[in-house]
């Protein structure tokens, strides 16, 4: 009986043993992926929200000349309407990242963004919706009073800016990512560029806007122009970068902001038809481009639901929504609180 009891133990010890083995193994893992995971999060530019709140380093005469007058800023409030009691949708089902791209020349300030949009995550719906906010829209900034949208980047930087757009929309900005043109250039530069479609007018406004930042860069601007008019690209950073800036062709920036997304979405569609070593190899490289307040927990988990975001449908519209403004001077004022509840109907459908 003394040799039976004993070879129990043996097993028993032996199983756990082997539990504590695997156990061992399984931390080894999980601890070698982190440290992976932490070499790659501190290639990009991590900024916390309690050092990225700072005004911006720009005159004060230039943030004066954006505000309105007293007389013009009760006059825009009286067509904008109330929104009194309507409160920040907080729907835990939703991710919301505000893609944010700066105009600037040099890092001596933050830059006007020229390009903000939301890009949200519905875990319920498995949709992502892809909303821009026109430059031009609504803003009360904090105590700098009512100001286009961009002018809240400018002044105090992403933070200000997505703070600004959650007080006045009533939607909550989970995290932000921003670049600057020059960056986002070599972001799609990473992934072999993009296709996009130009007609003869805007192949001849982006070729002056690529000649403008080719000789920011002392670069050749030959090879990174729309050189046939008309017709069907497959672009390069500078030449989508410079397609997406085109402001007065068309409908000034309503059409745009409708360009940008049109980069996005070809963006969206490369990065979906990586495999892995392909897509480790773009993050690796691209992170370096891009400044955000992410922090390590809600990168992992981001990483982690990763596959399955990438299968999920896309929408998108903008703000403000047609038939829900007026043009006040040069600022489109929204018609409140309908604007906030339709943005809230859209993100949660």
């Amino acid at each position: 009986m003394a040799k039976t009891n004993a070879t129990g133990k043996k097993k028993k010890n032996g199983g756990l043993i082997a539990a504590c083995i695997i156990l061992a193994l399984f931390v080894i893992v999980l601890i070698g992926g982190f440290l992976v995971f932490r070499s790659y999060y501190s290639l990009a530019n991590y900024v916390s929200d309690d050092k990225a709140g700072a005004e911006a380093n720009i005159s004060s005469d230039a943030i004066e000349s954006t505000k309105l007058s007293d007389e013009d800023a009760a006059a825009v409030a009286d067509v904008k309407g109330s929104t009194d009691g309507v409160e920040v949708d907080n729907n835990k089902n939703l991710y919301n990242l505000l893609l944010i791209g700066v105009d600037r020349r040099d890092d001596s300030w933050n830059g006007n963004s020229d390009s903000m949009i939301l890009l949200s995550l519905n875990k319920s719906t498995h949709k992502i919706h892809m909303i821009s906010f026109m430059r031009d829209l609504y803003a009360e900034i904090g105590s700098y009073g009512v100001r286009k949208l961009n002018a809240a980047c400018a002044i105090g930087g992403p933070t200000l800016l997505a703070t600004t757009i959650q007080e006045n929309y009533k939607v909550r900005i989970d995290n932000y990512a921003c670049v600057d043109f020059v960056s986002m250039a070599n972001i799609i530069d990473l992934l072999g560029g993009v296709t996009i479609d130009v007609s003869a007018e805007e192949a001849e406004t982006a070729n002056g806007l690529i000649l403008d930042m080719c000789n920011l860069r002392g670069m050749d601007p030959a090879g990174h122009q729309f050189d046939y008019g008309a017709g069907t690209y497959e672009a390069d950073g500078l030449m989508a970068v410079g397609y997406s800036r085109i402001r007065f062709v068309g409908n000034a920036d309503y059409e745009r902001t409708e360009r940008q997304r049109v980069v996005m979405q070809q963006i969206m569609g490369k990065i979906r038809a990586m495999n892995s070593a392909e897509m480790n190899s773009f993050v690796k490289q691209a992170l370096p481009y891009v400044t955000h307040n992410i922090d390590t927990i809600s990168m992992l988990s981001l990483i982690a639901q990763m596959p399955s975001y990438l299968d999920y449908d896309l929408e998108q519209s903008r703000v403000p929504y047609d038939g829900l403004y007026s043009s006040q001077g040069e600022i489109l004022v929204p018609t409140e609180p309908d604007t906030i509840l339709r943005l809230q109907e859209e993100l949660n459908s």
